[in-house]
């Protein structure tokens, strides 16, 4: 049988601290079986799922669906992650508007690395789990560069819809663009419009971890209220 090349990866967004205790938190509040991922098969052989024995059961076993048994497989695999990741074993890169954190190698049929094995586990984990550590679930999609912006509807999305929006009407309307394009934009911000400018910008900063009037390009788009030299001295004082 020949070698094959196998790899798993997780990643976050750049300068992301993960959260190990947030996320030990959140699989705690776990309430639903269903929210985990593992297949009995990946199962059978784990700690937690053999019978007296530690034999596999003859007949399915009922730990396959019972949360208390599956969170504390899950306490298990989210501990494993956290030392594979810090494991000579691991590799990080940035690439793609992502920090991923990589493991693997040549396999002819074994596992490549005890890395490897801990991030193919933690796949089972709940989203809401690995989200809560700092891991995006959607790393094949486009960034936000907002952190916890990642969903269905991506930035890139967003500029599309406006984009097409636009330019397949031969006249604008100038306040009906405007409505609709701010809704397209609450797929992925905060609802332009719905709080105070001031604190639209505030929020921005806050959330963004930068400030857009620093920012050549953004800076040229901040409204004059929140732009404005009062605002400025506030900030400063």
């Amino acid at each position: 049988m020949g070698e094959e090349m196998c790899v798993a990866y997780v990643a976050s967004l750049p300068d992301t601290e993960l959260n190990w205790r947030a996320g030990s938190a959140a699989l705690e509040e776990i309430a639903d079986p269903l929210a985990f991922g593992w297949h009995p098969f990946d199962l059978e052989l784990e700690d937690e799922f053999v019978d007296e024995d530690g034999e596999i059961p003859e007949e399915p076993s009922l730990k396959f669906t019972d949360v208390e048994v599956l969170k504390t497989h899950g306490r298990r695999v989210l501990d494993d992650l956290k030392n594979a990741l810090e494991g000579r074993c691991t590799t990080s890169l940035t690439i793609g508007g992502y920090c991923a954190y990589l493991a693997g190698g040549l396999s002819n049929g074994e596992a490549p690395s005890d890395e490897y094995l801990a991030i193919c586990a933690s796949e089972g984990l709940p989203g809401g789990v690995l989200k809560a550590v700092g891991f995006v679930l959607k790393p094949s999609e486009p960034p936000s560069r907002r952190a916890g912006a990642q969903g269905d509807v991506t930035d890139t999305d967003v500029v599309d819809a406006i984009a097409l929006g636009l330019g397949t009407k031969p006249k604008w309307r100038g306040a009906d663009e405007l409505t609709w394009i701010a809704n397209a934009i609450a797929n992925v911000r905060p609802h332009p419009g719905d709080i105070d400018p001031v604190e639209y910008y505030e929020d921005f900063t806050g959330q963004s971890g930068f400030d857009p009037l620093e920012d050549s390009f953004l800076s040229g788009y901040v409204g004059d209220q929140a732009a404005g030299d009062d605002h400025q001295d506030e900030k400063a004082g």
